[in-house]
């Protein structure tokens, strides 16, 4: 069976386990309806371009955790909705967090607050790195996919109290880890630019 006749269920299956092939079919068979979405929301094609590469190098990134047993499609619909949602929400709040770092360094130059982002965003991801994995699973399918405590509950076969615990946790090693390593009112704020906190 060649892979344009698999079913998306089918084709996430076999994206779980690392299939370039897999993914390069979902990606032709998605990418067009995804950025004529992002195109109408955006309003800018380069930008809806650029979105849509960004959800796909997300989705493979992340292939572990797509489910196979729900809609592909509307999974893609809703990394997109929640990354333009977080894209105009974050252009304000982003030049806000540019502000207070021009504000701590007044000696930096305009290009500086943009590199020290940067690296205080870096500082969040090497953090998230040193979760336990379960931990760091469950933080990133809350966090960077969005999924509900129910959904997560559900995909993984734990409670859902267990999910509580498992974020409650996680953000309280991420307070401590950015605490000891770096400007804690700035850190906080990156977490809050990042949707993490």
């Amino acid at each position: 069976m060649s892979y344009t006749l698999k079913n998306d269920k089918e084709l996430v299956i076999l994206l779980r386990q690392g299939d370039e092939l897999a993914f390069s079919e979902l990606y032709i068979r998605y990418k067009d309806k995804l950025s004529h979405y992002c195109y109408k929301m955006l309003k800018i094609r380069e930008e809806a371009h650029d979105m849509v590469q960004e959800i796909f190098l997300q989705v493979w990134q992340s292939a572990g955790l797509v489910n196979p047993e729900l809609s592909f499609s509307s999974y893609l619909h809703t990394i997109a909705h929640n990354r333009i949602m977080n894209h105009f929400r974050g252009m304000d709040v982003k030049e806000r967090a540019f502000q207070i770092i021009r504000e701590k360094f007044e000696e930096k130059t305009a290009d500086e607050p943009a590199i020290i982002y940067e690296e205080y965003v870096a500082l969040v991801n090497e953090a998230i790195e040193l979760l336990p994995p379960k931990r760091k699973e469950v933080f990133l399918l809350s966090r960077r996919m969005e999924y509900s405590h129910k959904e997560i509950a559900s995909q993984l076969g734990i409670s859902v109290y267990t999910v509580q615990e498992y974020i409650s946790s996680s953000l309280t090693f991420l307070r401590d880890y950015l605490k000891k390593r770096g400007d804690w009112n700035l850190s906080l704020f990156i977490l809050f630019v990042l949707n993490i906190y």
